[in-house]
């Protein structure tokens, strides 16, 4: 791996952690870097841009507005460019804090917890906070289908050029998955730091009763069947896998010889992408639309505003 790929890697193991951590957010504080002492105002003190403002008593600011924009409105135009990225410096910062947010938390309080998760209180009951998730892609996925595509077809040269590690000793003379042999899949034309993959698996010209299964690539010794086959047959089967971690491989394994022909329809990703050139095509379109993706997703959200499902 290249150095930005072992950066990559790391910026994934960091952002992924949240899916594994049971935490919620506690309240939050908007501070600016402190360049003296902290200001110990009272209410109804000005706010002192360059330091910290510390309330000397429990106090709630509100800012109200009647007008048609923004009561708040927060903008930092610096920008650094590194590595052909604009990166953008902070409108705002919640300082992480706590465990969960406290179930005394008014309906629409928002914080960050010490994990770097946000939580946001959507409603009361009987006096106490309902707490939800803000779904990032730290802590979400979501499943994005495309136009199914072939990912190899082992019974041509060309079908078998996204095998990473094809030879003779995985492939036999016509190209077969050979018995006992495991074949690694390479993804990277149609994801980017993927989770799963939907798909299709078949196989033919089968050498004798046998199984072939999917995992993801890099996994341990696994004790299962994709496809399950007898002799000189055809067969195909569904199957959804998970995607290797430090690459975007699957992995096939079969235990006889056989052809195998692989087709994927959906990926799920958090942090990830989809390649956009595989993205369905436009409703009605017989060519895919130029429109960029910021402008379809628009446009089909205003689409959704405007309509209602058929069961209202």
């Amino acid at each position: 791996m290249t150095e930005n790929q072992d950066k990559t890697v790391d910026r994934r193991r960091l952002l992924r952690r949240a899916g594994t951590v049971a935490a919620g957010v506690a309240g939050s504080t908007v501070v600016g870097a402190a360049v003296a002492g902290p200001a110990q105002a009272a209410p109804g003190d000005p706010v002192l841009q360059g330091r910290a403002n510390n309330v000397a008593a429990a106090a709630t600011t509100s800012l109200t507005s009647t007008a048609a924009g923004p009561t708040l409105q927060l903008a930092n135009p610096a920008i650094v460019s590194e590595n052909g990225l604009d990166l953008a410096r902070p409108s705002l910062q919640l300082a992480p804090s706590g465990d969960y947010l406290h179930q005394d938390s008014a309906t629409g309080s928002i914080g960050m917890d010490n994990y770097g998760n946000l939580q946001v209180v959507a409603a009361e009951y009987n006096g106490e906070a309902i707490v939800d998730y803000v779904h990032t892609s730290g802590n979400a996925n979501r499943i994005v289908p495309i136009m199914p595509q072939r990912v190899i077809d082992t019974r041509s040269a060309a079908g078998r050029e996204r095998i990473v590690n094809r030879s003779s000793t995985t492939l036999d003379s016509t190209g077969r998955l050979r018995e006992g042999q495991t074949i690694h899949l390479d993804l990277t034309d149609f994801v980017f730091f993927g989770d799963a993959v939907f798909g299709n698996i078949t196989v033919t010209t089968t050498a004798a009763p046998g199984f072939a299964r999917v995992f993801p690539y890099g996994a341990g010794p696994i004790s299962v069947s994709t496809i399950n086959f007898q002799a000189n047959q055809s067969l195909s089967n569904a199957f959804m896998t998970g995607i290797g971690f430090d690459a975007d491989y699957i992995s096939v394994f079969a235990n006889k010889t056989t052809h195998i022909i692989l087709d994927v329809v959906a990926f799920v990703i958090g942090i990830g992408a989809v390649n956009p050139a595989y993205l369905p095509l436009s409703a009605g379109a017989g060519a895919r639309t130029t429109e960029s993706l910021a402008d379809r997703t628009a446009r089909r959200a205003a689409k959704a505003k405007q309509d209602s499902p058929s069961w209202k």
